[in-house]
């Protein structure tokens, strides 16, 4: 086997990631934009509801897409070692559907119709194909969704005056994204006449466990406190939400380059692991030493309604420079294949966080959700440190014998 220097592993994640993450960004950046204009337009009690909603689509949609949007790229990356394809597309479509009536019901017996097009969100994320771009090392392909999708949500935002409207405005652009990763991700269909079992669900609970740590406490405090004190939450959120999402798509958009390079070239891959973990680490301490500029810029993005998100803020700053030194740390759990594994360990930081925000919530609010949330994040960011000082060996094979048809 012929050894390849990290570098060149470095210059094919480059040739993904920039433009992938260009395209992303500009999705994201849009998307923002949108979010704002509705927190400002809906204010605090509007955009609390329709940020409640919005969160519950996007956990369904996150069942629907089955892990695929962190697993997704490694598994096409790796061939025939984790399944095929196609079968995977199919089991993911069914369970979008299940999930969006069922969803859709939900907010029928709620009282809440008019937000019934955020259901949309689901097939945004159970349908997208983005991840098959991206393993097959195509970056913008992977990343023009994301693009369509920031740009309709921002553009009908502008329309918005009420909730339901809001939900217009996010389920427009969930749909556009879906229906143009499906259009350009086409994948040829596997032999149907022998039934497959469904893919192991690890990586699935880890997601949802990752965006419970980082979002669940918007919908406690909700439940726990008010609609307004969720939707400043919510808004105040948006700020460090919009820089893990372009963190996590330089990170994620390294994932079909670790894979290979564990495959051809361990040294190399261990070259990468210590490099992402030490730039990593000096952006998340300058991340952190931001909070104050965080601050200040909370009333004058979202508004005087939002004065009370400030001292959260500072906090969730300081959680989101733990997050970012942790995100390479995830890249290289998933890249194991130990899916179990990474799945305890996210999960054990989830529990953590709704433990403590069900005893802080009540009395401290939005200070105590955003304290609970660096608590967790720390201890993820911790257990995951300690499997990268002593990494297991790669696992093949972990979900299916059945071999990929990317």
């Amino acid at each position: 086997m012929n050894s390849r220097p990290a570098s060149g592993y470095l210059q094919r994640w480059r040739s993904i990631a920039l433009p992938y993450t260009a395209l992303r960004v500009a999705g994201q950046s849009s998307e923002f934009l949108g979010f704002l204009i509705l927190a400002r337009r809906l204010e605090p009690t509007g955009f609390g509801q329709l940020s409640i909603v919005f969160l519950v689509c996007r956990y369904a949609g996150l069942v629907g897409d089955w892990g695929a949007l962190t697993r997704g790229s490694r598994d096409v990356a790796a061939a025939d070692g984790y399944g095929s394809t196609s079968a995977f597309i199919r089991h993911r479509s069914r369970v979008s559907v299940a999930m969006a009536v069922v969803t859709a019901g939900g907010l029928a017996l709620a009282g809440w119709p008019e937000l019934l097009p955020t259901v949309a969100v689901i097939f945004g994320l159970g349908l997208s194909r983005d991840w098959v771009a991206l393993g097959r090392e195509q970056g913008p392909r992977a990343a023009i969704p994301a693009a369509v999708q920031g740009t309709v949500l921002l553009v009908v935002s502008l329309t918005a005056t009420t909730p339901g409207g809001g939900a217009i405005a996010v389920g427009l652009g969930y749909a556009a994204a879906a229906v143009t990763s499906v259009s350009l991700n086409r994948v040829r269909a596997g032999p149907t006449a022998t039934p497959t079992k469904a893919p192991a669900p690890w990586i699935l609970l880890a997601v949802l466990a990752t965006q419970v740590t980082s979002t669940a406490d918007t919908l406690l405090l909700g439940a726990l406190r008010s609609s307004a004190d969720a939707g400043i939450y919510a808004a105040i959120n948006r700020l460090p939400n919009a820089w893990i999402a372009l963190l996590t798509a330089l990170m994620f958009g390294a994932l079909p380059i670790t894979t290979r390079a564990l495959a051809e070239d361990p040294v190399a891959y261990h070259q990468l692991r210590r490099r992402s973990t030490r730039v990593s680490a000096i952006m998340g301490f300058s991340i952190a030493l931001a909070s104050p500029v965080v601050y200040l810029l909370v009333p004058v993005l979202f508004g005087a309604d939002y004065i009370d998100g400030q001292i959260p803020a500072i906090i969730l700053t300081i959680s989101t420079g733990v997050l970012t030194f942790s995100l390479p740390l995830h890249v290289f759990a998933v890249t194991t294949g130990h899916d179990r594994r990474y799945f305890l360990l996210v999960g054990a930081g989830s529990v953590v966080n709704i433990v403590l925000n069900l005893i802080v919530i009540p009395r401290w609010g939005t200070v105590g959700a955003a304290t609970a949330t660096l608590i967790a994040q720390s201890l993820i960011a911790t257990l995951l440190w300690s499997q990268t000082v002593h990494p297991p060996d790669v696992k093949h094979q972990q979900d299916h014998p059945e071999p990929l048809e990317a």
